[in-house]
């Protein structure tokens, strides 16, 4: 009895892979400053980054995209990002964070498609919805991080400018600029930081004038009906 109940839970809970992934990254935001003054806080940020890769491939192969892909967007992630806790090789951190970047991206497509793939408003769509904002400033965060590491001082701040930004920073950048509120205290310096400011400009533009836009629609055709 007990396991045709757990078997039916899992089975419910499979059905919102995408509600998942955002609870992951939530936590993950949560914890990070909690944690950033701990002597462990990078490796369990990253077993936080691995889990919600995991379940990012989990969320594309719910979408039309092809599985291998995210796969081979994935593996690398996990294993630099594993190889980066074990060396604290700075180099390892950012290859894997051009992999992390890149699945995001991915993930943030295959969500779109998902969305997209039928006439429908499920819940997981709405899930979904909320979790492609949140992919998308996963994505580009992570090439901020990518840049500054790059480009040491292209990306400065009015709380100790020399200094690089913290992920904590990196990702409240990510969302003021996705959201079109603004840089906050946090400035784009260098030329490359800046064409990745205006690219996600123009995708957070995209993403309330199609996204949105769309889960109305289908919001007053359910009504209707």
């Amino acid at each position: 009895m007990q396991f045709t109940n757990l078997q039916a839970t899992i089975k419910k809970m499979a059905k919102y892979p995408s509600a998942w992934l955002l609870l992951v990254q939530v936590l993950s935001l949560i914890i990070h400053p909690i944690l950033e003054v701990t002597k462990f806080h990078q490796a369990i940020f990253s077993c936080f980054n691995v889990a919600a890769l995991a379940l990012a491939v989990w969320v594309v192969n719910r979408s039309p995209l092809f599985n291998w892909a995210a796969w081979i967007l994935a593996f690398p992630a996990v294993v630099l990002t594993i190889t980066y806790v074990t060396t604290e090789n700075a180099q390892y951190l950012l290859w894997a964070q051009v992999f992390e970047s890149a699945m995001y991206f991915y993930t943030a497509v295959g969500l779109v498609m998902y969305m997209f793939n039928d006439n429908v408003l499920t819940r997981d769509e709405l899930f979904a919805a909320a979790n492609t904002f949140t992919v998308l400033a996963w994505g580009f965060a992570l090439a901020y991080s990518v840049c500054q590491q790059l480009y040491p001082g292209s990306i400065t701040g009015t709380l100790n400018p020399d200094q690089p930004r913290s992920w904590v920073e990196l990702i409240f950048l990510s969302f003021s600029i996705l959201s079109s509120t603004g840089y906050g205290d946090i400035s784009l310096v260098h030329p490359i930081a800046k064409v990745i400011g205006t690219f996600q400009m123009f995708v957070g533009l995209m993403y309330m004038a199609l996204i949105v836009s769309r889960l109305v629609t289908l919001t007053a055709a359910v009504r209707k009906d």
